[in-house]
């Protein structure tokens, strides 16, 4: 077993990649179906980037206070139940694929809406299950019954 997952895309690259693409695609092959401004809009993609903020800063503060790597590239030293991973495995994912959903809303941006489940795709075939496999290997019976109590995503 290796000391670290052998994941096969790196999570930031995807956070910046993803926004970055709508945007260049917004620009170069606008869809036009959302317009910008109904308060609504605002209200839930304000509240979809608070959401992201959260479960990015909490899932953090939980690998910092046990004492293991933020970094998917290196090993983990701890199991992390804390927090938000109580609710999920994945939290710092997930705001990611939460904070695409919000630029949609927030910026008009369609090309983010689209993105998203491409993101989340990325992020649960060419992260998740990798790492979830060796944290099973790793850590044994503890995770394995994590996994059974708390939902990979939502």
């Amino acid at each position: 077993m290796s000391n670290a997952p052998d994941i096969k895309l790196y999570p930031p690259y995807l956070a910046l990649a993803a926004p970055i693409s709508a945007v260049a695609l917004d620009w170069a092959l606008p869809l036009g179906w959302a317009f910008p401004g109904p308060i609504w809009q605002i209200a839930l993609g304000l509240a979809l980037a608070c959401a992201a903020l959260w479960l990015a800063v909490a899932g953090a503060r939980a690998f910092k206070s046990a004492g293991t790597n933020i970094d998917p590239k290196d090993e983990a030293l701890v199991l992390v139940e804390a927090g938000p991973y109580r609710l999920t495995r994945n939290p710092m994912y997930l705001g990611m694929v939460t904070l695409q959903l919000a630029l949609a809303f927030l910026f008009s941006l369609e090309w983010s809406l689209m993105i998203a489940p491409f993101l989340w795709l990325a992020l649960d075939r060419g992260v998740v299950i990798y790492e979830e496999t060796y944290l099973s290997h790793k850590f044994g019976a503890p995770y394995d019954a994590y996994l059974a109590r708390t939902r990979r995503w939502l």
